[in-house]
């Protein structure tokens, strides 16, 4: 983090998640709330291999260091929650805006599986899903959302309805 009282190189504090758990690497997008600073997980290379991952973590902000970590893997919960891409939070839930989980043929998944973790459990009993496709076929394959009092709001970029990427136009709104 930067302080923004002292925007320069002596400004600056870090850590390195990876070092309280391996797989808190390759985090695409954050947000914050008054208590802790949240990483959304998509994906991380162990070895040569792309592996999508659902290892969400906060950092306390008064602790912001390996001790303030806590983490869960949404995975555990359901296996499609995975290749986030963005998020946003709300008073009581912090949301994982779903982009692409992967498979084995090589092709990937556009994914339209979005999650939200109650920030007073942050933990797999926490967390909540569906799939936006199920809706749809075509809603899957966001970059990024916000949120209103009343609802979420899923921003689209890019899908494969067939055997093609498509960048769409296809937004979601979420009561």
């Amino acid at each position: 983090r930067v302080s923004l009282s002292d925007f320069s190189s002596s400004g600056v504090q870090f850590f390195n998640l990876a070092e309280t758990d391996p797989n808190l690497k390759g985090f695409n997008g954050g947000f914050v709330t008054d208590a802790h600073a949240y990483y959304v997980p998509i994906i991380h290379r162990p070895g040569s291999s792309e592996t999508y991952h659902g290892y969400a973590a906060r950092v306390s902000l008064s602790d912001f260091r390996n001790s303030g970590v806590e983490y869960l893997n949404l995975a555990e919960t359901d296996s499609n929650l995975v290749g986030f891409a963005g998020g946003f939070v709300t008073d009581t839930h912090a949301y994982y805006v779903p982009y692409y989980n992967g498979n084995s043929n090589g092709y990937g998944a556009f994914s339209g599986y979005a999650a939200r973790v109650s920030l007073s459990d942050f933990s797999s009993s926490g967390v909540q899903f569906f799939n936006l496709a199920e809706t749809d076929p075509n809603l899957k394959g966001f970059n990024g959302g916000f949120v209103t009092d009343a609802h979420a709001y899923y921003v689209p970029i890019i899908h494969r309805p067939g055997s093609s990427e498509t960048y769409h136009g296809y937004a979601a709104r979420v009561s």
